[in-house]
């Protein structure tokens, strides 16, 4: 399998540059359109990131995570993550409190206008997602992507974080 993948990769050379650059332009691509599709609710696409993340959470019944497992399952540096779960509790969406079992953790909870808002962004972006994909079989595409990242993290030695979905 290993050489087989090896032989495709190293004959296939697009023009305009490789495919981590086609990948990176889909994604900047999704992404502007993301923070368009979510301007109206004054949400930028890290701050969705996070809202989808506690809202899958909720809508499961699992505990709030930590800000440090919101970090790992929405991509977002600490700092960045806590900064930006910092601005959503100013504006009333999220409250945070002591962890349970962790002195040194905080949980952001989603408060009632947070439910809400998660639930309007995440419509909002599933509809893009419609839009965006309706060109191509999604089915295909996520498994691909899901592949690319457990490959990277199998090299990397890291585990799986839990995706919201």
């Amino acid at each position: 399998m290993q050489g087989e993948t090896e032989h495709r990769t190293r004959d296939f050379d697009p023009p305009d540059g490789g495919l981590g650059f086609a990948l990176m332009q889909a994604a900047n691509a999704w992404r502007a359109e993301l923070a368009t599709a979510l301007s109206p609710m004054a949400v930028t696409p890290p701050q969705f990131f996070v809202l989808a993340a506690l809202l899958h959470a909720h809508t499961h019944g699992r505990p709030a995570p930590t800000q440090k497992a919101l970090s790992e399952q929405t991509g977002i540096d600490v700092n960045t993550a806590s900064q930006v779960i910092r601005g959503l509790e100013r504006r009333g969406i999220v409250r945070r409190r002591p962890h349970p079992g962790d002195s040194r953790a905080v949980q952001p909870l989603l408060t009632e206008s947070g439910l809400e808002l998660a639930r309007r962004c995440t419509r909002e972006a599933r509809a893009l997602n419609r839009r965006y994909f309706e060109q191509i079989d999604p089915q295909s595409l996520l498994a691909t992507l899901q592949q690319l990242t457990a490959e990277s993290r199998r090299r990397s030695g890291r585990h799986r974080a839990e995706a919201p979905r």
